[in-house]
């Protein structure tokens, strides 16, 4: 029952998470003009309103308390809620599943001008992205034994985070190290 209402008031404390301010990149672009730096300041508005976009930063918001909750019951290596570990890999895999879905949708709203200069980001994201799901499967393996290892958890949702993290800064400074999720 305490594992129910923690995790519902996790659930809920991601749903209503503020979502944090995306960057697109543009790859090979110096210290952009004023002019372009008024374009990708425009871009960057119009991405973090678009209901798409919005959603999927929100799923990326919830993965990330639920990867912060699982760690905190597990980092003492005492025994694991089971309970407790495999809910929130649950929600973590439903989330990542969200994520991906919103994203795809939100890549096609943009225009092929857009992805045209987005194509490394993009390409870097789906990297960052496939890298989580194999965290993530890892992560649905091990509570899934009849006893998993609360260290072992504990550095796999550490990893989780840091993976999240990173997708959080794929494009940022110009670079192909922030995330806008890929088409």
């Amino acid at each position: 029952m305490k594992t129910h209402v923690i995790l519902a008031t996790l659930a809920m404390s991601a749903m209503g998470a503020t979502v944090a301010s995306a960057q697109s990149s543009y790859p090979g672009v110096g210290s952009p003009t004023a002019a372009a730096a008024a374009t990708i300041s425009q871009d960057k508005k119009v991405m973090n309103q678009e209901p798409n976009y919005v959603l999927a930063m929100a799923y990326h918001e919830g993965m990330l308390a639920f990867a912060d909750a699982l760690k905190g019951q597990t980092v003492g290596g005492g025994p694991v809620n089971v309970d407790f570990a495999r809910a929130a890999v649950v929600e973590m895999r439903r989330g990542f599943d969200q994520m991906k879905k919103y994203n795809e949708e939100y890549m096609e709203t943009i225009s092929a001008e857009v992805r045209t200069k987005s194509a490394v980001t993009m390409q870097e994201l789906e990297t960052q992205r496939a890298d989580l799901n194999v965290q993530l499967t890892a992560l649905e393996a091990e509570v899934k034994l009849d006893k998993p290892d609360a260290k072992k958890i504990a550095t796999m949702a550490t990893s989780v985070h840091t993976q999240l993290d990173a997708m959080s800064m794929v494009g940022q400074d110009g670079s192909a190290t922030r995330m806008t999720m890929k088409n």
